[in-house]
């Protein structure tokens, strides 16, 4: 059974609906503002020439940080003058803006919408008083800086400016090329005396030239080829058992091709498909230089007689390919021993 109310209850009930009625209106009008009615707050002022669709609830900014919002917009009191912006700040970056602050409108993303950029200024600066008046940057629109563009790109169409009269004067043009030709031919030249200079008896020894080493018409190629796994583990550059004893039974060879003039050179190349292109250049020399130390070291392969001997040298190319045009079938990481003998 129910039970009616009494006119008192009826009354507080109704102020009770009506107060809590106020509070969430309150709290809505609060959260579209940005801001509590009675929060900590305080007001500044800039000029802007244009204010490029600023309305009244842009937000404001402070480094990057939500501050506060435009309260009022005051349009200027004669023709060209400034559209002044009445901010409201939170009050706990009162003590952040100094007076030598200053403010510009800039746009979120291509398209977004606009928001007013507050920076501080500097600490030796005083704090900015009470609805103090802040400096004002130009802010640059897209269409400004498309019509810039616009200028300049009219401005070469017209011959005006370097590139322009680069353009336009044939003169120029062809000095231009002519530089360019000269330059060229710099380059090459210097390329050429490079070139020389690897060819020097005292220089040579110390620089890795591939071509010089392995490209040689004048003299009779003889080669012994063997795979990476003849002579090391996958990857690593010490010999193994294996290997040693192979090189073993090349020494022979290499003593049947002791020749005036003759040279030694051990190659190692590295699967061009390998994931490391450094790594491998890295190991396959390591890997020839284990080589060569190994026949030297052993077999003597170096000496021609009691006072005379012959050059060794050690070359990995890594993942590159020979310069020379390869007839056979060969593995693709391998180590090669080639004895070169002049002829004529």
């Amino acid at each position: 059974m129910s039970r009616s109310l009494t006119r008192l209850q009826a009354v507080l009930l109704g102020v009770a609906f009506l107060f809590g009625l106020g509070l969430a209106g309150t709290g809505l009008y609060a959260v579209g503002n940005r801001h509590w009615l009675w929060s900590d707050t305080f007001p500044v002022r800039v000029g802007f020439p244009q204010i490029h669709g600023v309305e009244v609830g842009t937000r404001v900014r402070v480094q990057g940080i939500e501050a506060g919002e435009v309260e009022a917009i005051e349009p200027p009191a004669a023709p060209g003058g400034n559209v002044t912006l009445h901010l409201r700040l939170a009050g706990s970056l009162r003590s952040l803006i100094r007076s030598d602050a200053t403010a510009q409108i800039v746009g979120e993303g291509m398209i977004g919408g606009k928001v007013v950029e507050i920076n501080p200024g500097t600490s030796s600066a005083t704090p900015i008083e009470e609805n103090g008046l802040l400096a004002s940057k130009p802010s640059a629109e897209l269409t400004d800086i498309l019509g810039q563009v616009n200028n300049a790109l009219a401005d070469i169409r017209e011959g005006q400016g370097t590139v322009g009269k680069l353009l336009k004067d044939p003169e120029a043009y062809g000095q231009l090329i002519a530089a360019l030709q000269q330059s060229k031919d710099t380059l090459e030249s210097f390329k050429q005396d490079a070139d020389a200079l690897k060819r020097l008896p005292v220089v040579r020894n110390y620089v890795e030239d591939p071509e010089a080493l392995l490209v040689r018409p004048n003299c009779e190629c003889n080669r012994q080829c063997f795979a990476e796994g003849d002579l090391f583990e996958p990857g690593r550059a010490v010999l193994t058992a294996d290997g040693r004893r192979r090189l073993d039974e090349l020494a022979p060879w290499l003593a049947g091709l002791k020749h005036k003039g003759s040279e030694i050179v051990v190659v190692a190349y590295a699967d061009p498909q390998g994931p490391n292109a450094n790594l491998a250049k890295a190991i396959t020399r390591q890997q020839s230089d284990a080589v060569c130390a190994y026949l030297k070291g052993h077999h003597a392969v170096q000496k021609m007689g009691w006072f005379s001997s012959r050059k060794v040298a050690a070359l990995g190319l890594g993942t590159a390919p020979s310069p020379v045009q390869e007839k056979e079938n060969l593995p693709p990481a391998r180590v090669e021993v080639l004895v070169f003998v002049p002829q004529g």
